[in-house]
């Protein structure tokens, strides 16, 4: 099942339908922030339909932070999350130095941030851009 990822900044129809059923009752408020810029929302597709999403909200100076990753209930423990985590680390915005989650609410991904090179501080993972060269 390969997953993906793409910066959602104007929705499809279709697309809307899906982040609606990835975010119930707050899709469209995502979908504003992403337009204005506020948020990068980044999403997983599979098959011509989003399956996975997150954000990437900028907190200052280079620094994001990874929050509300969500994968639809039925491809749950395919690795969706994983595809879209890997894929989205090859695109990441120009300005982006580092990255942070917390996963209090999620505590079964530190295993999958652990692999995909955060390193963990409690609950908050971070993970640092390799220098270019």
């Amino acid at each position: 099942m390969p997953v993906y990822a793409e910066y959602i900044r104007e929705p499809e129809p279709q697309d809307r339908s899906d982040l609606e059923l990835l975010y119930p009752g707050d899709s469209e408020r995502l979908i504003n922030n992403a337009a204005k810029s506020k948020i990068h929302l980044v999403a997983g597709r599979f098959n011509g339909r989003l399956i996975a999403a997150m954000t990437l909200t900028p907190i200052h100076g280079g620094d994001y932070q990874v929050a509300q990753l969500t994968v639809r209930d039925i491809t749950r423990r395919r690795g969706v999350a994983r595809q879209l985590l890997i894929q989205c680390l090859k695109d990441l915005p120009d300005d982006l130095t580092s990255l942070c989650a917390d996963l209090r609410t999620a505590p079964e991904l530190s295993s999958l941030f652990n692999e995909l090179g955060f390193t963990a501080s409690g609950s908050t993972w971070q993970w640092q851009r390799p220098t270019r060269e």
